[in-house]
């Protein structure tokens, strides 16, 4: 009975979504709006201070950080796990998050010493500001989502897979394996801790450094995100790359608001967290 319930709610949202996305992104931009976050000058509140370290410097720890978490990877390759089940990728997932927030996370403490404002120091504090942020964004990052899956269809290329992630699709196909609960926790702490390092806290902060503009670093730091997530997306999902460009921003503007590391984090995580709900709750509901 209740679970009855659940599917036909969960059929509701999927069937009405974009009128329930259109209410709430027009409630999402009026709260935007009222705090300053989308005026001119609206990203200056965080007052992060990036100037003492060089802009190579930044891009260098970027690129130590990315060749880190792919090397993870590859190692995992080398040591047997080199198929593409739900226990390799796990593994694989594994070893490169590992890597990544190791050499990321050495490389953000020698930075936070040298540019004590750059708001590289994560506290307890940002979690919930984060997740909170998410919960006001996640309706724009999703609208820009399927305008990306309209177009799409609209060009009537291939035909459009409902799940536009290749580590989703396997998760979805493989419930039942005890691996997933591994490549899940991975994809949902590890992987946004790396890649905010990698965007967010070096790259986005070299833009700055050069630019001295957020919202230029903000944008110029999402096509590079955009791009580098192309390849992970199947030929039916590519649509998606709206809503990942869409996130990015998202991420980067909530960064230079608030000066706070946690945030991006946290938003980066919930997201993750939120598409795996849908994943293991939602569309079974619905297909069921």
């Amino acid at each position: 009975m209740g679970d009855a319930k659940l599917g036909d709610i969960a059929g509701w949202l999927v069937e009405n979504q974009n009128a329930v996305l259109g209410v709430l992104t027009i409630i999402a931009t009026f709260i935007l709006w009222r705090f300053h976050a989308v005026r001119a000058h609206g990203l200056d509140h965080g007052g992060r201070d990036v100037t003492p370290i060089p802009p190579i410097l930044w891009v260098f720890a970027a690129g130590t950080t990315l060749f880190a978490y792919q090397l993870g990877g590859a190692a995992a390759v080398e040591l047997g796990f080199a198929t593409d089940t739900v226990h390799d990728r796990a593994m694989q997932t594994l070893l490169s998050g590992i890597a990544g927030t190791i050499v990321g996370g050495g490389l953000l403490w020698f930075a936070a010493r040298e540019a004590k404002d750059a708001g590289l120091i994560p506290k307890w504090g940002d979690w919930p500001i984060g997740v909170g942020l998410f919960l006001v964004l996640y309706p724009i990052v999703s609208i820009v989502g399927l305008m990306g899956l309209w177009t799409v269809r609209g060009l009537n290329t291939v035909p459009q897979d409902r799940i536009a992630h290749d580590t989703l699709q396997l998760i979805a196909q493989h419930q039942g394996d005890s691996w997933v609960w591994v490549l899940s926790g991975v994809v949902v702490v590890l992987v946004p801790i790396v890649e905010e390092l990698v965007y967010r806290v070096f790259l986005q902060s070299a833009f700055l450094r050069v630019f001295r503009s957020r919202w230029g670093a903000v944008l110029l730091t999402s096509v590079i995100f955009a791009g580098m997530h192309w390849t992970v997306l199947p030929d039916g999902g590519k649509y998606a790359i709206a809503q990942i460009f869409a996130l990015s921003v998202a991420l980067g503007a909530a960064y230079e608001r608030t000066g706070k590391l946690g945030v991006p984090i946290a938003m980066h995580a919930s997201f993750n967290a939120f598409n795996l709900l849908v994943t293991f709750l939602v569309d079974p509901m619905v297909q069921g």
